[in-house]
């Protein structure tokens, strides 16, 4: 995958997912940040095609319409939703992750979903 450390986070309240964001980039991810649908649109176009991580508190209709850009434009990419529950279904989505989960996991968690997207 040629954006293989390239995460793109779409974050509509500016702190959300910045927890995460500062784990993917010490453990050497590339960050690309952006707060609107529309800017998170242009970036998928663009082909930032490694990870996309999204959070729950983008609205459903919008979130379902980025996920399927994202496989359209992605098909190697790996899609990583932030929830607050556990039992949470996203269609599109390759890795649940919960708020709760323990600090440091997303980074291991990611790497595992992608070897078995390799395999």
């Amino acid at each position: 995958m040629e954006n293989d450390h390239t995460v793109l986070s779409l974050n509509p309240n500016g702190m959300a997912l910045e927890r995460y964001e500062l784990e993917l980039r010490d453990r050497g991810f590339v960050m690309i940040s952006v707060s609107s649908p529309v800017e998170a649109r242009f970036e998928i176009e663009m082909g930032r095609c490694g990870v996309f991580l999204i959070s729950y508190l983008t609205p459903p209709l919008i979130r379902d319409d980025l996920v399927l850009l994202f496989r359209r434009s992605c098909p190697q990419g790996t899609v990583v939703y932030v929830t607050q529950h556990p039992n949470h279904i996203v269609a599109g989505v390759d890795l649940l992750f919960l708020e709760t989960d323990r600090p440091g996991s997303i980074a291991e968690r990611i790497n595992a979903v992608r070897r078995l997207q390799a395999s």
